[in-house]
């Protein structure tokens, strides 16, 4: 606060004196809230597993009826088709809106599988395959989706050249 002493007679007028500790106070106060709330908002990242360029001389096992193939295309389009792309009728085209609903009808179709088949083929198994005029917004909202609908088994590959042409040809 700031004080003033008035003169009483016989001496002179002193200058005002002012008191910094609340401003002091305050700025510690400041000081220590920004230090909180920096150091408690960390940034929100989505773990992304990557399949190894390196020759693998493992076998690998595909699993036809569990694995769904999403490739985005231009206009925000998806292209997709289940298993394993043996002609293009397969191919079948959907939108963002309509996404979450192939994903679920394939949930449903891999918990229906018969007992006989193996524990890997209970999984599902998604393929994002982004296409030469997809973007990258729509990467990341298909990888949302996998995170969305807990797909359990989700990576990023390569369109092949055979794809590529059906799907000009057909959309």
């Amino acid at each position: 606060m700031a004080e003033m002493n008035l003169p009483q007679k016989g001496r002179r007028m002193q200058a005002p004196r002012i008191d910094l500790t609340p401003m002091v106070d305050l700025g510690f106060l400041l000081i220590t809230f920004f230090m909180y709330t920096t150091t408690l908002a960390r940034p929100a990242t989505m773990e992304l597993n990557m399949p190894s360029r390196e020759p693998t001389t493992e076998p690998t096992t595909v699993v036809a009826e569990s694995t769904l193939t999403l490739i985005p295309t231009k206009d925000h389009r998806i292209v997709y088709y289940e298993g394993i792309l043996s002609d293009p009728g397969q191919l079948k085209q959907c939108s963002f809106l309509q996404l979450r609903q192939v994903i679920l009808k394939k949930k449903g179709q891999v918990v229906a599988l018969p007992a006989t088949f193996s524990a890997n083929a209970h999984k599902m198994y998604v393929l994002i395959k982004p296409g030469d005029d997809s973007t990258y917004g729509d990467l990341v909202q298909l990888l949302d989706e996998m995170s969305i609908n807990a797909v359990p088994f989700s990576t990023i590959v390569d369109v092949t050249a055979e794809e590529k042409e059906w799907i000009q040809k057909k959309f």
